[in-house]
């Protein structure tokens, strides 16, 4: 993997942000798509040539967005069905709130990142 590479795919992570937060609804496995190709290419930039700074500031990027927390509030989310339907949709709005944050968390690290890489690179 070279620096050019490496600035496409962080602009590609940041395009298809902007493109899920433009629809105003961000689901759990778009979210869990990203953060999984971005893993991976974290995975290749550690096993590749690049500068060791360069290596080191693309491992610090990291989401803190986990199944564990989603699968946890779907079982809140059809209790709170059950019980009463205004708490569903709370939680359903309170989820959606925060991947939209974790998106916006992400976008704003990618394009971070990317400006970083053109001056220094």
């Amino acid at each position: 993997m070279d620096i050019e590479t490496c600035k496409k795919y962080i602009r590609f992570v940041h395009k298809e942000c902007e493109k899920h937060l433009e629809d105003g609804k961000v689901m759990d496995d778009e979210l869990y798509k990203l953060i999984i190709e971005f893993t991976r290419f974290k995975e290749k930039v550690s096993e590749s040539e690049l500068p060791d700074e360069l290596k080191d500031k693309i491992s610090s990027v990291d989401f803190k967005y986990t199944r564990k927390g989603v699968n946890r509030s779907r079982g809140y989310l059809i209790l709170a069905v059950i019980t009463l339907g205004i708490w569903a949709l709370i939680i359903w709005m309170l989820r959606q709130q925060r991947r939209n944050r974790t998106l916006e968390n992400i976008k704003h690290d990618m394009n971070s990142l990317g400006m970083w890489i053109d001056m220094h690179y």
